[in-house]
């Protein structure tokens, strides 16, 4: 039940074909002149319903004496499941003698057949055959009727023990064994024997047989040797049309528009959702592969398994090419068509089924939305080699001031790398194409975002550029940073802070007041205003606080965890050209203003701690004490040495 002669001996492998098939056999009997003709023709109108036509003729002429024997079948093969195939035949028969012309018992009638298939194991299949249901009838032109085949049956059973060998046999009027082995899907081998049920003698009769396939043509030949009678030789031809057992029923990208700096999030995410559907009836290894224009030099591919008889939905990843963000034609936007399609072999041969998707926008590498904030994260790139570069040059360069002045704290760290920005000449500048201010209002407007490196470049940007880069600063010395999305209607923007390293518990030991700072997720942040960049750090530090308190208390602020959002949205594999960095030659200026505010930052703590009073020793030895826990060893030392004169003794100062 594998080609169209299924027409005949099981209706019920029809649906199994798959495939518009016409076939056509030839022979001569024992070379007796009793020639035997088929043809047949199956079209399927789904994967589940095919019909069959065919007509066979047994005959013999030899100028004096004529028989012909013609049947034609119409045939119907149902499969309502995967595993169970049923069919039906209706049979027209027409019987005719002649004799030097005169014809004798010219007879037709009609029959039914039945069939059975059953598949269940991949490799297992069963069959019954019923014909002739309750005998077939032919009337003669006198009236009369006469039963010339009686209800018979035939049991069947194919078994596949490895790819390519098929064992078979079945039991009805005779026995039949059979095996068949199909090299690589072109050239088939078999033999077989049969042997009568019934009767005195029973004949045995070994039978062999070959084919080639080449692409849709199929040449058969089959013979069979009988111990009596002359061989048998048999000749077929097929035209197989097998349509596609795969088919695409729906894609639908995850992701519209694509922003090319979320690539490496989409390539940690299904990308593609596409509906395949596999009317075969076993698992049928696939190939899919989606190819999106000007983000890929090659096709993402991906192998999945499809079930027998399926129709679902597959999850697809994505692989983009690794100059997604520096190509040329990675800084404009495009309008693409991607394209899905799915290979898969099918008798031997390749088969590709392939679609066109609805067109997506591919955007720049600066583009962005603010429908989820998060997102910005993409652009923190702390391994940036110029953002690791400019970050260590000047943290190394003022390592002393580090020491001497900050007591190596984050703070310290952070006070010497914005001061490095402004002298580095950065300055904030509304983007006027794309103002934070009124994009921050659309979630659905594109904004344009600079990487760090390019913002070092650039030295011109918007908030959110200014951000991104500070925050990349940070992240590069391991200082963990939060941004600070405000979505008050009308005064969009957003700033960041960093963590401070100091313990929630310990902020009315290290700070002025809990109003500088941020205590949120068991530490305490310190809020950075990054848009006045040229500026005194202590400025940035004032007006954050301030932004950061105003929002807060009307709820118009998102603080945005930088290390959870990237681990997400992960930093795009942007590549900085190498720049020259900065000239450093002494102090800078605006780290020369920001030491001396934080002296006297300090001396308020430090007066504050000893209850605004220095009058005893004991007074000058805790203001010492407190300039040691800030690592300002040498006011610390001023303020002992100013005790002991007051109390020369006095062990612990």
């Amino acid at each position: 039940a594998d080609d169209a002669n299924t027409i005949t001996w099981n209706p019920a492998g029809l649906p199994g074909l798959r495939r518009t098939e016409f076939t056509t056999t030839y022979a001569d009997l024992y070379a007796m002149g009793i020639t035997q003709s088929y043809l047949g023709f199956v079209k399927p109108f789904s994967d589940r319903v095919a019909l069959g036509f065919d007509w066979s003729n047994v005959g013999f002429d030899d100028k004096e004496l004529l028989y012909a024997e013609n049947k034609m079948n119409l045939a119907i093969g149902i499969q309502p499941h995967r595993k169970v195939s049923f069919g039906i035949t209706l049979k027209y028969l027409m019987r005719d003698m002649q004799l030097d012309g005169t014809s004798y018992g010219k007879s037709s009638g009609v029959g039914y057949d039945a069939g059975l298939l059953i598949q269940p194991l991949k490799n297992l299949r069963l069959g019954v055959g019923l014909y002739d249901l309750g005998g077939t009838q032919v009337a003669y032109e006198d009236k009369s009727t006469e039963t010339i085949l009686g209800q018979a049956f035939k049991l069947g059973i194919s078994y596949m023990p490895i790819d390519g060998l098929i064992l078979a046999a079945d039991y009805g009027d005779r026995y039949h064994f059979g095996a068949e082995y199909i090299l690589a899907s072109r050239l088939s081998f078999r033999a077989g024997v049969q042997q009568d049920v019934s009767g005195a003698e029973k004949i045995l009769v070994p039978s062999g047989g070959l084919s080639i396939k080449f692409k849709s043509l199929i040449v058969e030949y089959g013979y069979e040797s009988h111990p009596y009678l002359e061989p048998t030789h048999r000749f077929s031809l097929a035209l197989q049309f097998s349509p596609a057992v795969v088919s695409i029923t729906s894609t639908v990208i995850s992701h519209n528009p694509v922003f090319r700096s979320l690539h490496r999030y989409y390539e940690s995410e299904p990308f593609l959702k596409v509906g395949i559907k596999n009317i075969s009836d076993a698992d049928l290894p696939v190939d899919v592969s989606l190819y999106v224009p000007t983000m890929m030099d090659n096709p993402h591919s991906q192998s999945v398994t499809l079930p027998p008889k399926s129709e679902e939905e597959y999850d697809i990843g994505v692989s983009f090419s690794s100059d997604v963000l520096t190509s040329k034609k990675a800084t404009f936007d495009n309008l693409v068509q991607p394209e899905v399609k799915i290979t898969y072999k099918q008798g031997g041969e390749e088969k590709l089924a392939q679609k066109k998707m609805e067109s997506s926008y591919v955007l720049g590498k600066g583009k962005l939305t603010w429908s989820n904030p998060d997102m910005i994260a993409c652009y923190v790139t702390p391994a940036d080699v110029v953002v690791d570069k400019f970050a260590r040059n000047f943290i190394q360069y003022y390592t002393p001031v580090l020491n001497d002045y900050f007591g190596r704290s984050n703070l310290g760290r952070g006070i010497i790398l914005y001061d490095a920005l402004g002298t580095h000449g950065l300055v904030y500048n509304i983007d006027l194409e794309t103002p934070f201010l009124d994009i921050a209002d659309d979630k659905t407007a594109f904004d344009t975002v600079k990487y760090p490196g390019d913002m070092l470049r650039d030295k011109i940007g918007d908030c959110d550029d200014l951000t991104a880069l500070y925050g990349s600063l940070m992240g590069n010395l391991g200082i963990e940073t939060m941004f600070l999305d405000v979505f008050k209607p009308g005064a969009g923007h957003i700033f960041l802070m960093f963590d401070s390293g100091v313990k929630p518990d310990e902020v009315g030991k290290y700070f002025l007041d809990e109003t500088e700072v941020v205590v949120l997720n068991d530490k305490v942040w310190i809020p950075i205003e990054a848009t006045l960049v040229g500026k005194s750090f202590f400025s940035a530090w004032k007006q954050g606080a301030l932004k950061y308190n105003e929002m807060k208390a009307e709820n118009f602020v998102n603080e945005i965890s930088v290390k959870e959002a990237s681990a997400k949205y992960l930093a795009g594999s942007h590549i900085t050209p190498d720049m020259p960095m900065p000239e450093m030659d002494g102090i800078n200026d605006l780290l020369k203003e920001d030491i001396k505010q934080y002296g006297v930052w300090l001396e308020q703590i430090v007066y504050n701690a000893v209850g605004n009073k220095l009058d005893a020793a004991e007074d000058y030895y805790d203001a010492g004490v407190k300039y040691m826990e800030f690592g300002r060893f040498k006011e610390a030392i001023n303020m002992l040495e100013t005790a002991i004169n007051m109390k020369p003794v006095f062990p612990d100062a």
